[in-house]
């Protein structure tokens, strides 16, 4: 076993909050490991200083002069926008031979799942999940040792993640450390699972579900053992307390220096009690009154609308009719690149057009078409760039500006979020994904929207916080409009379902054709990946095609069940019997999984 790299009692603060202390981990030749924790432990922090990019407070990392590391970009630098994508690739290696570069270049996009076709797109015209599969390549053509990658499924599609998770468990031979909330790719590509938690690592030799587990069973040994300790330090507390008494009454030496002897015993073991694990204190808060629902007819009318590329007259689809009417749990499904973004981003623009103090006609330019709004329509928009939180502003002045809650509104909602008047002053910009999220969240909480535009909200929320999400939505009074590559997060709580296909917007009655679709050329990808590699066996072809582990059975079977009753307890003109159907077809499907 080659040994990669050593973190030998590593220490590091930000902003004066210990991230760090004394942690130790090592990574060797053949690791694949997933890191997990908390929004906001540190697990971006602790791949900046595996590859240098920040400076150790305490402690060292050893690393052999000859191992190399390469991290896989969160962000597309702007510089690559206007080139094309396998130019994005040669980028990177200038002095080296152009035809070479090129040749590489093409062997590992064409193992990423891109065509001959793409190559001279630029990267600006590649969708979100295509330029992360872009920055994967960049980095596994410098064929480092080790490989870093800061949640490369974000802006994913199902197919998108296919190819991710295939290149990770096939293509990629080098070691890895992968940040990911996504419980299917760490179980499919990780053979280790590190927890970073209580400013420590925890190194399970296992993927993710059964290292949750194991770890899960370590607390609760730990939580018996501290009570039987506990009780212990009791015990002994009282027999030292009534021997003392007993010394002092009895005016016996003998008895009060036995008393002394146990109390020094008592300090002992208190100071080497087990220790529990603090749990993270931040939550996720997302309340709109549900006494903000519009009383209206409808609260958005769309007709004859074209969405656009930016800065181009190229067409990505068109709008002949869309109502949304108050209460809508709207899901807006379709492969990476179709325009869901977009779509939403138009309706923002819509949105501030009409309620700006300048009038503007109903009848806008050819790409808006036309667009209403109900005039007591009050907008939250969630951007899944999170552009609105790349500024060096604190986090209470960022709220100030951003909402119009009072000081006291603002000060209650930051505490009630788990975030510590210590922690108000912290910069925006310095915030990981997932705590930029939660401010974001914050602004529909102190603004009150009755409507919310939701791009992506899961991609950087860890997974209790995407749980409290769902039931925070659920219980909204807010009428939503979401894109997310999460199906479960989804089905949750979409009510309506909306589907690009072929330039158009389509109303559909369920979600399952479509993912039936995604998971047919997932099938069918997986196949001709394994006609591409021989060496692969049969069981191997059939570990890449299974979409749902068993875990993950047993979740979607739960779910269609409560949909299935939902439905059934609907007023008989409201119930939809080939949504029955299709819920009790996919239910004997997956019963016969198991």
């Amino acid at each position: 076993m080659t040994n990669l790299l050593q973190l030998i009692n590593i220490g590091f603060a930000f902003d004066s909050q210990p991230l760090f202390k004394e942690l130790n981990l090592n990574i060797n030749k053949n690791d694949k490991i997933g890191l997990v924790g908390h929004n906001g432990c540190g697990k971006s922090t602790l791949l900046a200083l595996i590859n240098q990019k920040l400076t150790l407070d305490k402690g060292k990392i050893l690393k052999p002069r000859i191992v190399t590391i390469a991290t896989v970009e969160q962000f597309v630098p702007p510089s690559l926008l206007s080139i094309s994508l396998v130019n994005a690739l040669g980028e990177a290696f200038p002095t080296q031979d152009p035809m070479s570069i090129q040749w590489r270049s093409q062997r590992v996009l064409i193992e990423l799942g891109f065509n001959d076709k793409q190559f001279d797109m630029t990267v600006a015209e590649l969708s979100g999940g295509q330029q992360n599969l872009m920055l994967l390549a960049r980095a596994f053509i410098q064929e480092p040792d080790l490989l870093l990658l800061d949640e490369p499924g974000n802006h994913m599609d199902i197919l998108a993640m296919s190819k991710l998770q295939h290149f990770l468990k096939f293509s990629c031979r080098c070691a890895f450390m992968i940040i990911s909330h996504d419980r299917y790719l760490l179980n499919e590509v990780c053979n280790k699972t590190v927890f970073l938690r209580d400013q420590q690592c925890q190194k399970f030799e296992l993927p993710f579900d059964a290292a949750k587990r194991q770890l899960k069973e370590q607390d609760q040994q730990r939580k018996q053992r501290l009570g039987a300790e506990k009780k212990e330090i009791d015990r002994l507390k009282n027999s030292a307390k009534r021997l003392a008494i007993l010394g002092r009454e009895n005016d016996n030496a003998k008895l009060s220096k036995k008393a002394k002897s146990i109390n020094k015993r008592v300090l002992k073991l208190d100071a080497q009690k087990t220790q529990l694990v603090t749990v993270s204190t931040l939550s996720l808060q997302m309340n709109t009154s549900s006494e903000n629902t519009l009383n209206a007819k409808q609260l958005l009318s769309i007709d004859d609308c074209n969405v656009n590329i930016p800065h181009s007259n190229k067409k990505l689809l068109h709008i002949r009719k869309l109502i949304i009417k108050p209460g809508d749990r709207i899901a807006l499904l379709g492969i990476n690149g179709v325009g869901k973004s977009l779509t939403l981003a138009l309706i923002k623009k819509a949105y501030k057009q009409q309620f700006t103090e300048i009038a503007v006609p109903a009848k806008q330019d050819s790409v808006l078409g036309e667009i209403t709004f109900n005039p007591r329509v009050t907008l939250g928009y969630y951007d899944q760039t999170l552009q609105l939180l790349d500024r060096a502003q604190s986090r209470i002045d960022w709220l100030r500006e951003h909402t119009i809650g009072s000081e006291e509104q603002i000060k209650n909602a930051l505490i009630k979020a788990g975030i510590s008047y210590v922690e108000f002053d912290r910069l925006v910009n310095s915030l990981s994904g997932g705590e930029k999220s939660r401010m974001m969240f914050l602004t529909f909480t102190l603004n009150q929207p009755n409507f919310l535009l939701l791009d992506e909200p899961t991609n950087h929320i860890d997974l209790a916080g995407k749980t409290h999400l769902s039931q925070q939505l659920e219980q909204s009074g807010a009428t939503l409009f979401i894109t997310s590559h999460d199906r479960y997060f989804l089905e949750r709580i979409a009510t309506r379902w909306l589907l690009i296909k072929d330039g158009l917007l389509v109303e559909i009655n369920h979600s399952d054709n479509f993912y039936q679709q995604l998971i047919q050329v997932e099938q069918d990808t997986a196949k001709s990946f394994c006609l591409a590699h021989p060496k692969l066996n049969i069981n191997s072809a059939e570990q890449i095609i299974s979409p749902m582990n068993e875990e993950q059975v047993f979740e979607r079977i739960e779910l269609l069940e409560k949909k299935l009753v939902l439905e059934k307890t609907q007023k008989l003109k409201h119930q939809k019997p080939a949504l029955q159907l299709a819920l009790q077809q996919e239910l004997t499907k997956l019963w016969s999984l198991v």
